[in-house]
């Protein structure tokens, strides 16, 4: 029997059963491990001991108690609420005495107010926060802080900003202490919140993040997990941006990142594993071990993240094929528990959904022993997984904090960009006022667009406004100062969003190193192809590519008008492809010089106005206009230049071929003399 097995029989945490086992002086590595029994009896005595197996009395109460229940139609969550509500009725007559209590001990009698809540919290920490937030930090309704606020003669409404001194006169009217000891842990930009005193560790969500070769089945997965369909809608087949997504299963809740498998999204997979605790590795068994599937392992173990193996599509092959997969994934230094070594690794059938249910124990039994917690009452960090433009919303951008909890209306810094909260939105698209560590949700609110990574975090008021103000005399300094190079390919890139812009100009960037004409990026922004983009592309000799977004229709006019090439796509290989393609074709060309003629120099004349004219004979080849002439004075180079014009009997013509007369006019050179010679080249273009 495995560790994890025996714990569940027990009712005891897996952690502790292997805690348990190394005091005894057994080496057992993890959940996975499997036990003796000489093993099993000595842990079933163990947590057994003192312990009687029910009677036949009290399994008749325990299956009427069960039974009244189903007869009822309630679930465990109902029954818990009914309980809830029954205690809170014992509290009521003791809530009233509080509440009389409370509003004697008022010390201004402008400040007395009735407030017949439960439950109002005794402390608060000061900081500017809107009047929401304070209601919900001390456990009293918006309208009564509203009505509060109105007898002294304020006038707010719940997304309204208080100030300090505002919160701290709001919280000595409910009797609520305030602390200012965390004054300094308010400025989110002095130190790291992870080193702040905590005052309360809490249990988080483990973030599972989804890695692996393209194809091999990780949206399929996932899919599955979450009930719904999102490979199918995906251009081209392949995932092109980071996904979060909060899921609650058998197991319990898990956040999952679905990161992408196309090369060019290295970096949004380094992403993926830089904020996961943990990484399921999907290998296809048909497929085995790819490109792909190697540098996914060495991104997460140079992170140090914990990996369990998902053999997909096991529906496909024999038993035999599973091992071979696993001779090479020992290969890349992952040697799977079978063969002795310490990475759990799970056959599963992403389509079919065979062995998921156990990948997902697997993963909460991991979590358990990871003993993930976070602080959700300082002020919340985390990382930007992914940002774009959203009609309706303008920026919008998928957060994960690591510590604290945000709300609708906190002020932040992420990257060179500032913002205020002002739309949370979760994994199941409808809006809430705040989310804690570990739960995904999309931010608007930003004043620009964050790169993918970037780290956001929650600051007061008054260092908003400074480096608002800050942040933007520093982008009209670099705008003011570009300027667009000469002899280059130029091009304007618009995306649907940050991951598919940094995706697109990394393939850029890698390529043109490698072309002999450089390409430079005149810009690269988020939405729409609009007027100013065909404008900038005209003032700048840019081709424009957009990824995932629309030509407007009256920049589709003024492009048409102004001759100015427009490309959009919406699988992001098909448009590197098309860039490369675009950059070969403007290569500098070669070109070679051949001899195509000789002339001698017969007699001279020197035309009033014009200058020295040669009249020449051609002696070998031709001579045409254009050509590149070396003249020569017996054994001497005496000079060269182009022939601009010919002329044979006052005619002008543009070649003269062997055994003809004429005169010729050269741009570079007049000192000519009898019998010099000149010898004809031409530059031939090689391909």
């Amino acid at each position: 029997m495995r560790v994890y097995e025996l714990s569940k029989e027990l009712g005891v945490a897996s952690k502790d059963v292997i805690q348990t086992l190394k005091e005894l002086g057994i080496d057992i590595s993890s959940h996975m491990s499997v036990l003796s029994q000489n093993h099993i009896d000595l842990l079933k005595k163990k947590y057994l001991k003192g312990k009687e197996v029910l009677g036949d009395k009290e399994k008749l109460v325990e299956k009427k108690i069960i039974e009244k229940t189903e007869i009822k139609g309630l679930g465990s969550e109902q029954v818990e609420k009914q309980n809830m509500s029954i205690q809170e009725n014992k509290l009521k007559p003791q809530i009233k005495h509080k509440n009389e209590s409370l509003m004697q001990q008022q010390q201004s009698k402008d400040e007395k107010e009735v407030f017949a809540g439960a439950g109002i919290k005794k402390e608060i920490y000061l900081r500017s926060m809107t009047l929401g937030d304070f209601a919900r930090e001390i456990n009293v309704s918006s309208s009564d802080v509203i009505l509060n606020l109105l007898k002294k003669g304020f006038v707010y409404n719940k997304n309204q900003m208080l100030t300090e001194e505002l919160v701290e006169r709001l919280a000595r009217s409910y009797d609520v202490e305030v602390l200012k000891s965390a004054d300094k842990a308010s400025s989110a930009l002095s130190g790291n919140i992870a080193k702040l005193n905590k005052t309360t560790e809490e249990r988080r969500l483990p973030v599972v993040v989804i890695i692996g070769h393209v194809d091999h089945g990780k949206t399929t997965l996932l899919d599955f997990i979450r009930k719904t369909r999102v490979a199918a809608k995906e251009k081209g087949g392949i995932t092109q941006h980071l996904g979060a997504y909060q899921v609650a299963t058998k197991q319990g809740k898990i956040v999952f990142l679905d990161t992408p498998g196309h090369e060019a999204f290295r970096a949004m997979r380094m992403r993926g594993a830089r904020v996961a605790d943990l990484a399921i590795l999907v290998v296809a068994a048909d497929d085995g071990v790819m490109p792909q599937t190697i540098e996914a392992i060495k991104q997460a173990q140079s992170v140090n993240l914990p990996i369990i193996v998902a053999i997909n599509k096991v529906d496909k092959v024999d038993s035999a094929r599973v091992e071979v997969v696993k001779n090479q994934l020992s290969q890349q230094g992952l040697l799977v528990e079978d063969w002795g070594g310490d990475i759990v690794s799970m056959p599963i059938s992403a389509k079919l959904g065979q062995g998921v249910d156990d990948l997902l124990d697997m993963i909460i039994l991991q979590s358990d022993l990871m003993d993930l917690s976070t602080d959700s009452s300082v002020l919340s960090k985390g990382y930007i997984l992914e940002s774009k433009m959203e009609k309706g919303l303008g920026v919008v951008a998928t957060f994960l904090a690591q510590y604290g909890t945000i709300h609708v209306g906190d002020f932040f810094v992420c990257g060179d960009t500032v913002g205020k909260v002002s739309v949370l939105i979760d994994s199941y698209g409808n809006r809430v006022q705040s989310a804690g560590p570990s739960v995904p949700v999309q931010i608007s609110g930003l004043n620009d667009i964050p790169k993918a990574g970037d780290l956001l975090q929650v600051i007061s008021e008054s260092e908003f406004y400074s480096l608002k103000s800050k942040k933007l005399d520093v982008k009209k300094g670099i705008l003011a100062t570009k300027t667009v190079p000469t002899n280059t390919i130029n091009i304007i890139l618009k995306t649907d969003n940050d991951s598919s812009r940094e995706a697109i100009l990394g393939s850029i960037d890698s390529f043109s190193k490698k072309n002999e004409k450089k390409i430079y990026i005149v810009q690269a922004s988020i939405g729409n192809i609009n007027e100013s983009d065909i404008l900038l592309a005209e003032n700048t000799g840019s081709v424009i590519y957009g990824f995932g977004v629309k030509l407007e229709t009256k920049a589709a006019q003024l492009a048409q008008k102004e001759s100015i090439s427009v490309k959009n796509f919406y699988v992001i290989y098909h448009l590197i492809d098309d860039i490369v393609e675009f950059a070969k074709s403007k290569k500098e060309a070669v070109y070679k010089r051949i001899k195509i003629g000789e002339i001698s120099i017969r007699k001279v004349f020197d035309i009033k106005g014009i200058g020295v004219v040669p009249g020449f004979y051609v002696k070998e080849g031709k001579v045409e206009k254009g050509a590149h002439l070396i003249i020569w004075r017996g054994k001497t180079k005496i000079g060269e230049g182009v022939v601009q014009s010919l002329q044979r009997e006052k005619k002008t013509v543009k070649e003269l071929g062997v055994g003809l007369e004429g005169a010729l006019f050269v741009d570079g050179f007049r000192d000519w003399s009898v019998d010099d010679r000149a010898e004809c080249f031409v530059s031939v273009k090689v391909d």
